[in-house]
């Protein structure tokens, strides 16, 4: 088991699955009807192509928020780094 700084909360986990499974979702529906997702939005980009692109740019912003908060929730790196030295790396 990692150590518990290592850990995301449930609650960050909890936000992220849900941020993402929505988009998957509502892709999974487009993909199974075919003639939504041939809707043209704009020119020769499909209703399918940019929802698609959104699912993708939701689960790069979501990722890089669940990292971020990852890694400003818990202690800093070198009070990580500073208490193993005082342990002599033992464990």
């Amino acid at each position: 088991m990692p150590p518990a700084s290592s850990q995301h909360s449930p609650r960050d986990t909890r936000v992220l699955v849900t941020v993402n499974a929505l988009p998957l979702a509502v892709g999974v529906l487009l993909s199974c009807s075919t003639p939504l997702g041939e809707i043209s939005v704009y020119g020769r980009l499909t209703l399918g192509i940019s929802w698609a692109l959104t699912q993708l740019v939701v689960l790069v912003g979501a990722t890089w928020w669940y990292e971020n908060r990852a890694a400003s929730s818990r202690e800093p790196a070198s009070a990580t780094t500073t208490a193993s030295r005082s342990n002599r790396g033992t464990w």
